[in-house]
């Protein structure tokens, strides 16, 4: 080699040698795909959440007809058959004319049933109540114009004007508890000043606009219990979720007394609660033994505070009244008084108290309501309704059946308690 080949060979770069690629890490490998796996996940469980809670949001199906709780006892010493006859004939709902009071015909529809009718023209069929219920057109006929309806079209459906005069509801879905009671099937016509719909849309109203913290729930809740098919839990429109024993826990945390017509009806829902349990599982069994336990303390507190002639006050569980009441007395005694009939008739044997002290209440109705008059009769007319029916379900009748076919006149022939019958 000469010296320029050998300066030419020290000059020149080298020859590029081609090296093969540079493989990826496989910690960088792994760790990708487990960002990936977790990303992919929570994807996946975002997804299922969202489904589960939107589930949750969906209101649970209906029945296609509501549940009914019936009467488990026939007592004639609590009221016997001639007695029964003439305190309901008394206590027929004789409210045709211009602007009956709404709180008065969901009470008679509620005390009387859908097969009532009457020869009496005064009174209003079973039937005829409903309609005024169900259809606004039936309602703006007798009410004067200008007065509020009954029916308001709402976000959830179709709700009730509550408290707001004599043509609107009295509490917080009573009437559409009215209407379950009686039968009212989910597909029934329901005609509002805005148009036609189905009772479906006052169960979706009840149910959609429901909050645990309302001023009443316990109309909510039986009608909760008669409709929905299963004990399945529900979120609320506020985010809280329910089911029934939560809702149980709510109505029993109340004091005793507090609430309208002294808290009985409270005792009446956690009642008809442990009858729907019987037929569908709705509560847990430790939900199902604290209403048991609930209903005995409530017993014992009326046996305990029964005066002497068979009635209650409005302070049955012998408490100090908390502010003097605007009732008269006699008034106070029988809401107070039938409203515990009306919610033993119904409440299974283990929280009944001793049968004497149902006959000696029952007694001491019969023997009030024949004295009063027809004007008292009108005044108290509501809570007259629940010492009628709670007589009725001890003999275990519906009212209806005990006065079919009387009339008026037939009723004036008849002769006083005080004179003899014509031989």
């Amino acid at each position: 080699m000469t010296f320029s080949d050998t300066q030419r060979a020290i000059d020149s770069p080298p020859a590029a040698t081609t090296a093969p690629p540079r493989p990826l890490h496989r910690r960088f490998v792994v760790t990708a795909i487990v960002h990936l796996l977790v990303i992919a996940g929570g994807v996946g469980w975002a997804a299922y959440r969202y489904r589960e809670s939107e589930s949750e949001k969906a209101l649970p199906p209906l029945r296609t007809e509501p549940l009914s709780v019936t009467p488990l006892y026939d007592d004639s010493r609590v009221v016997s058959d001639a007695e029964l006859e003439r305190v309901l004939w008394k206590l027929r709902p004789q409210l045709r004319g211009p602007n009956p009071k709404i709180n008065n015909v969901d009470h008679a529809l509620r005390f009387w049933g859908l097969e009532a009718t009457f020869a009496d023209p005064g009174c209003l069929s079973g039937v005829e109540m409903r309609e005024m219920l169900t259809d606004h057109r039936r309602l703006a006929e007798v009410w004067e114009p200008g007065a509020n309806s009954l029916l308001i079209s709402t976000l959830h459906g179709v709700g009730t004007r509550v408290q707001r005069g004599h043509s609107t509801s009295s509490h917080v879905d009573h009437t559409v508890a009215t209407l379950a009671e009686v039968g009212t099937p989910p597909d029934f016509p329901l005609i509002t000043p805005d148009g036609e719909t189905t009772f479906q849309a006052m169960l979706d109203h009840a149910r959609g606009d429901f909050r645990l913290n309302q001023v009443e729930y316990e109309w909510s809740a039986l009608v909760f219990a008669l409709y929905m098919p299963y004990d399945r839990r529900w979120v609320t429109q506020e985010g809280q979720w329910i089911d029934f024993d939560r809702l149980a826990e709510r109505i029993m945390r109340q004091d005793w007394t507090r609430g309208v017509c002294f808290g009985n009806h409270r005792l009446f829902t956690l009642a008809a609660l442990l009858r729907v349990d019987e037929m569908q599982p709705i509560l847990g069994s430790p939900a199902r033994s604290r209403i048991v336990e609930h209903l005995k303390g409530a017993t014992e507190l009326l046996v305990a505070n029964q005066r002497e002639e068979g009635s209650w006050e409005g302070n049955w569980d012998g408490t100090p009244s908390a502010s003097p009441s605007t009732m008269a007395a006699q008034d106070r005694r029988i809401l107070a008084t039938g409203h515990a009939l009306e919610w033993w008739a119904i409440a299974p044997a283990e929280v009944q108290p001793p049968r004497e002290v149902v006959i000696r209440a029952g007694q001491w109705l019969v023997k009030e309501i024949d004295g009063m008059s027809e004007p008292e009769i009108r005044a108290g007319y509501t809570f007259l309704t629940h010492a009628g029916r709670a007589l009725a379900l001890w003999r275990n009748r519906r009212p209806a059946e005990v006065v079919a076919g009387r009339s008026v006149e037939a009723e004036r022939e008849k002769p006083t308690n005080d004179a003899p019958a014509a031989p």
